[in-house]
């Protein structure tokens, strides 16, 4: 497992040799920090963290980076950067031409757009899941939303279970976790394809 601590100061940007994430720090007190992680094609991630708090972030390429507040001091932070595993994210690059593939209607998109905010609401109320858990899981919710509307309904539902899939391996959640994850997910897409999500008894 690759790992590096990184020194940054105020208003600087910094990486680990092995990876393309970019932590950038906006300010840092001797109680906590504000600092913006980002990857090369990749929206920023602003978080406020105080010592010991992490981020997870999954890239395309690199697979799922933890940056964890390593020592804190006026002006500087010190970031301890992991490659908690190398498996790179799932792109959705395949279409199918399966007459069962045709495109969401505008009343099913929407439907999808609030089962997605009943699961985040769901999974930000729920003992099981830290909160760098729910933000990792929360940015492909919108990812799978986004994807909704430029994919094919087989093609989605196949890239949703596998998204969330590569998501809880990478990132290594406990079993039960990932168990909680996708229990919530059935019941929330219920309405749309039974059992499709059935993956974890």
């Amino acid at each position: 497992m690759k790992n590096e601590l990184v020194l940054i100061q105020a208003g600087n940007s910094g990486r680990a040799s092995f990876s393309h994430l970019i932590i950038s720090l906006r300010d840092a007190t001797s109680q906590e920090c504000v600092a913006a992680f980002g990857y090369p094609g990749l929206p920023n991630l602003l978080e406020k963290l105080c010592n010991g708090d992490r981020v997870l972030y999954e890239t395309p390429t690199e697979g799922v980076l933890e940056a964890r507040v390593f020592s804190l001091s006026h002006h500087s932070v010190e970031f301890l950067v992991t490659q908690v595993s190398p498996r790179p994210g799932l792109l959705a690059g395949a279409t199918s031409a399966d007459p069962n593939n045709s495109p969401f209607n505008e009343e099913e998109l929407g439907r999808i757009q609030q089962s997605i905010v009943l699961i985040k609401d769901q999974l930000q109320h729920s003992a099981t899941f830290v909160p760098e858990q729910f933000g990792l899981i929360s940015r492909k919710l919108d990812e799978i939303q986004e994807a909704s509307r430029r994919m094919g309904r087989k093609d989605w539902t196949q890239y949703v279970a596998g998204s969330l899939t590569t998501v809880c391996a990478s990132a290594a959640f406990a079993p039960e976790v990932t168990k909680g994850l996708f229990q919530i997910i059935n019941h929330a897409f219920t309405w749309l394809f039974a059992n499709a999500w059935n993956l974890i008894s």
